[in-house]
């Protein structure tokens, strides 16, 4: 049959094996991303985890010197329920109470005699505290000078934990010991920020829950019934990162777990695979889409070479121009995101060698989502198109390429253009826009289209990636709609 020429049989099997190399080039490149995003993923656990229990281990180093100070200045003959010295006694307290104000987290101070009787104390004095942890166990150890408790209930129905330390001497003669409450806690992990579905948390050896983001008030206090936690704390890591189902919300996660050195709690930082691959199954999608485009066009190339193959032009123009429409937005007909990166690439290569400058203009339509609402979406696609005709009007040199950065969002690639050049040409840029005179009924500054617009310039002598120029347009064009927009900074 003539179908099947050795030509057209010849183009085929190049075809399938071009589309069959392009995927597994693609799902090795998928398989690399994906190790490296788990790898920073990692670092990123182990270096939260590692941040807290710094902040908490330096803060149980501040209330030890507190205690330190306590016993070394009260005499040991003061330890005595009842007091025989009320005046002495009203000082003591005091001056205790005083000591705890100077930490902003101590919630209660006490001291306690040899048999673990409160002596001294802001609250109730002559509770006996031998069962307590904090006391036994510095009582029944010669060698814990300065001991941090488990979670306990106190006698009021506070959640808290005990700092204390041991009067000098080589018997067991009291001690000292200062109270922190759950808010300690929570104090630390409302300072880190985490995935949406991520979650931190503190507890103690007990497996108490001490604190959580998101916050968990009902099971503060509670024991968490999690294997996990239970076989890392009697192993001898310290630290340790695993991938861990979670029992309280069925969440996969990778955690990182660790023991903080010489005080009985356990930090957790586990970020959800679903955040920390957000990124790369996004680049599945993309590049499935691209894989299969891409099969779908070289079929389509195979199939045209069949019934072309006396006439190559044709071919080479087919191909030119769907070339053209890969870097083109079809929308406004400047270049597109994809030309955007290729070009700042090769000009921050360029004018690496020249030494020379290079500026980027970041432009926003001001209140764009408010047009579409006002006027719809087609009005919105003819707006996009007039600013765009304004910001390629505003570009005098063949070199300087207006793009379609995405959305209402275009870019200017300024190529051997000072600062004050590149501000200038926005500043033209902002007024032809704004001249259009576009209606926008829905904007807050004027009563018709502008737009804001960041400028960033560097010396191409300096060591810069491409991505660390558009994030400092970007921090300049965001500052310029955070000072009222229609403005260029």
């Amino acid at each position: 049959m003539k179908l099947f020429t050795s030509e057209r049989i010849t183009s085929l099997t190049f075809g399938i094996l071009f589309c069959f190399i392009v995927a597994v080039l693609a799902g090795y490149n998928l398989k690399i991303s994906l190790q490296q995003e788990e790898l920073k993923t990692r670092e990123r656990i182990s270096n939260t985890s590692f941040l807290i229990g710094e902040w908490i281990k330096g803060a149980f180093v501040a209330s030890d010197y507190v205690l330190r100070d306590m016993v070394q200045t009260i005499p040991i003959s003061e330890l005595k329920y009842p007091a025989t010295n009320p005046t002495s006694h009203s000082d003591i307290t005091k001056y205790i109470d005083d000591k705890r104000k100077t930490l902003p987290y101590a919630s209660g101070v006490g001291l306690n005699d040899d048999k673990c009787i409160v002596t001294h104390t802001i609250s109730i004095v002559g509770f006996d505290a031998s069962h307590r942890e904090w006391c036994k166990v510095p009582k029944n150890n010669p060698d814990i000078e300065t001991y941090v408790s488990n979670m306990f209930t106190s006698n009021n129905g506070e959640l808290m934990v005990i700092q204390a330390r041991r009067f000098p001497g080589d018997n067991f003669t009291g001690l000292a010991g200062i109270g922190v409450n759950l808010d300690f806690f929570s104090k630390w992990l409302n300072q880190i920020s985490i995935g949406s579905n991520g979650v931190i948390a503190i507890s103690d050896t007990n497996l108490s829950l001490l604190a959580s983001k998101p916050s968990m008030p009902e099971l503060l206090g509670k024991e968490v019934n999690d294997p996990l936690m239970s076989s890392f704390i009697s192993s001898d890591y310290n630290h340790k990162i695993v991938s861990h189902t979670s029992p309280i919300d069925g969440i996969e996660r990778l955690y990182g777990v660790r023991k903080i050195n010489d005080l009985p709690f356990i930090i957790i930082v586990g970020e959800a695979y679903q955040d920390w691959q957000k990124e790369w199954s996004k680049q599945v999608w993309i590049s499935v889409s691209a894989v299969a485009i891409l099969w779908m066009l070289i079929l389509i190339v195979v199939r045209d070479y069949w019934t072309r193959l006396s006439n190559l032009s044709e071919l080479k123009k087919a191909r030119d121009e769907l070339e053209i429409l890969s870097v083109t937005d079809s929308l406004t007909s400047l270049a597109n995101r994809r030309r955007f990166n290729e070009t700042l690439d090769i000009e921050l290569r360029r004018l690496r060698r020249k030494k020379a400058y290079l500026s980027l203009v970041m432009i926003d339509v001001d209140y764009f989502k408010a047009f579409n609402d006002t006027y719809g979406h087609i009005v919105g696609d003819e707006c996009l198109t007039k600013v765009a005709e304004a910001i390629k009007i505003s570009l005098k040199r063949v070199q300087d390429l207006p793009c379609r950065y995405g959305g209402e969002e275009f870019a200017c690639i300024l190529p051997e253009t000072d600062l004050e050049s590149a501000k200038s040409i926005a500043n033209e840029i902002r007024k032809n826009i704004e001249t259009t005179g576009i209606k926008h009924e829905g904007s807050s500054i004027a009563n018709h289209v502008t737009a804001s617009l960041g400028v960033a310039t560097i010396n191409c002598s300096e060591p810069i990636e491409p991505q660390e120029l558009v994030n400092l347009a970007d921090q300049h064009l965001y500052q310029a709609k955070k000072n009222g927009r229609n403005q260029v900074i």
